[in-house]
């Protein structure tokens, strides 16, 4: 009973939030096309009113030209909030990455660390709408049986890493 009565304290005092996003895209090049589907839920715990850890749970499906590929990803992150003002926050996630990819009998790991800055609009006490914009990260994959890895480092505010989503506050 005690446990019980721990967890609804937890939960009403407004620590944990869920929520996540979905995205779809549909890409054309020439002869070719691609459509591309991700789900991404999230789950996370406020600390205080200046720090949260949560993370993001991953699955994507696409198809070029009958080409199918799968992929599932795992990010924990450590959020700062930076400004806060009555409806908004300003916060930057500190993340950690892997993700996985199959295309046919290609396998793909990656793994990854950055900074990803957002902005969060609490549209009430329990609803916040949620976008993260550019990063500043690095980032290595190494395909199954390959002897080199692919390493990436990308810095920017911009459209190419803009992501949006809801959470859900308890």
């Amino acid at each position: 009973m005690t446990l019980a009565a721990v967890c609804v304290a937890a939960t009403m005092n407004a620590q944990l939030y869920i929520g996540g996003g979905v995205g779809y895209s549909n890409t054309k090049y020439g002869d070719s096309k691609q459509n591309t589907f991700e789900l991404l839920p999230e789950i996370g715990y406020n600390l205080s009113e200046d720090w949260a850890v949560g993370a993001q749970v991953g699955y994507s499906y696409s198809k070029n030209d009958g080409v199918k590929t799968n992929g599932f990803q795992f990010s924990p992150y450590l959020r700062r909030n930076l400004v806060k003002w009555e409806k908004v926050n300003l916060f930057c996630d500190l993340g950690l990455g892997y993700a996985y990819k199959k295309t046919g009998d290609v396998k793909v790991n990656a793994f990854s660390v950055g900074l990803y800055p957002g902005v969060s609009v609490n549209l009430n006490d329990k609803i916040s709408f949620v976008t993260k914009i550019g990063a500043l990260a690095y980032t290595t994959a190494k395909q199954k049986g390959a002897s080199d890895s692919v390493n990436n480092f990308a810095i920017g505010l911009d459209g190419a890493d803009l992501s949006f989503g809801i959470y859900y506050n308890f």
